[in-house]
């Protein structure tokens, strides 16, 4: 009876309403929808279709919705359509926010820099910590980056910097910098991508130099009552990466900077992209999405040996997450794995404050308040990752019935 009486009072709180950090901005619950690229852009531009999509998810139940992969830049992009930063993404995001609001919710957007892992023809260099070769961009003419240089990277802070401060003017509530997932700040944490022997490079205090540099700035701009969330890696999900220890040490540095609370992820978008996903490879849909033949030629030859899956399980992250948790005292929101109510309350058991997910909301956006109502304990998600494919065509969407 105890036992019981303990978890009911853990997902009750789970749908109380709590400050992130010190910030004061209060969410109405514990949930966060995950920054997931949705592909509903018109020419770089977000559409009615991306504004439907997280209005649909702040009546749903979440407390606060991220807009995925806010390039900082034209240059920060993966590809040349995504969306950036700029005047007229501004103002269909303003527009966003404020139905957002509307709809009952908080919103925040993902700040990033691909680095590297681009096939962005209209780039005009394509930056990283060292000279790597590209393998995603090649087909595409792009074979290999330049390594930065002091003077780049002050020009990538300034585009964080400027991203942030626009974002807070029209109206978003927080924004949340990727560190994590094979893009620029996690290419310099990373030693597969880092190969630098200056003041960058090597153990990892000169790796996480520049991207705590970075997010410094960010703080500083935005100033203590708008949050700065970060995301970044437990583990790259191979050996020699960044490690488990490492996440460590960079979330220990983020606690004393002033971050408002970290996100923890994992895996490498050109390595280990299923290591955060788990589940189903959706091969055949990828090498139909894939933007020449050459590239359907390679994912058809190579995509088995190359795309390693990993079986899928509930809260997959938390022991590792639970080690961060014993490091540090800032706000951290788990994400991996979350699909029932038993799993919310184990991860809020475990000292969690904020829970972030995507799949289940993406197959039902009104899967939190279904939970909160008894309506149901477990997601229906298969994990069949055929949303993955969806993205890449008229935007993200589950491929099943969310009622059945």
């Amino acid at each position: 009876m105890q036992n019981k009486t303990i978890k009911e009072g853990a997902i009750t709180n789970a749908f109380s309403a709590k400050n992130i950090g010190s910030s004061g901005l209060r969410l109405k619950n514990s949930f966060i929808k995950s920054a997931t690229f949705e592909g509903m852009y018109s020419d770089g531009i977000p559409n009615q279709q991306l504004i439907d999509h997280h209005v649909a998810l702040a009546k749903g139940g979440v407390g606060m919705t991220t807009v995925s992969y806010g390039a900082v830049s034209a240059d920060a992009r993966t590809f040349d359509t995504q969306m950036y930063v700029n005047d007229e993404s501004l103002k269909a995001l303003k527009v966003l926010a404020q139905k957002v609001h509307e709809a009952g919710s908080k919103v925040s957007i993902q700040l990033t820099h691909c680095g590297y892992f681009s096939k962005n023809k209209k780039a005009t260099k394509i930056l990283a910590p060292s000279k790597l070769f590209n393998a995603y961009g090649a087909l595409s003419g792009l074979a290999y980056s330049q390594a930065m240089t002091e003077s780049d990277m002050e020009h990538i802070i300034d585009d964080f910097v400027k991203a942030a401060i626009n974002l807070r003017s029209i109206g978003f509530d927080a924004v949340e910098i990727h560190m994590g997932h094979g893009y620029l700040l996690s290419q310099f944490l990373s030693p597969l991508t880092n190969k630098r022997d200056d003041v960058y490079g090597g153990n990892v205090i000169n790796r996480s130099r520049f991207p705590l540099r970075l997010v410094a700035k960010v703080i500083s701009a935005v100033g203590l009552d708008f949050p700065v969330l970060v995301k970044l890696n437990l583990h790259d999900g191979f050996k020699k990466g960044f490690s488990l220890n490492d996440c460590i040490h960079v979330s220990k540095e983020l606690e004393k900077i002033g971050c408002s609370a970290i996100v923890l992820s994992g895996g490498f978008t050109s390595k280990t992209p299923f290591y955060l996903m788990r589940g189903k490879v959706p091969l055949k849909g990828m090498i139909k999405n894939a933007s020449s033949i050459a590239e359907k030629l390679t994912m058809a030859l190579f995509g088995p040996l190359i795309i390693k899956a990993y079986p899928f399980k509930a809260n997959f992250f938390l022991a590792q997450a639970i080690k961060v948790r014993q490091a540090v005292g800032l706000d951290l929101v788990y994400l991996g794995g979350v699909d029932s109510k038993q799993g919310i309350e184990k991860i809020l058991e475990a000292g969690f404050n904020f829970i972030a997910l995507a799949r289940p909301l993406i197959h039902d956006p009104a899967f939190l308040n279904k939970i909160n109502q008894g309506l149901i304990e477990k997601s229906l998600c298969n994990r069949c990752n055929e949303c993955i494919v969806e993205m890449d065509r008229e935007g993200i969407k589950c491929v099943l019935d969310s009622a059945g």
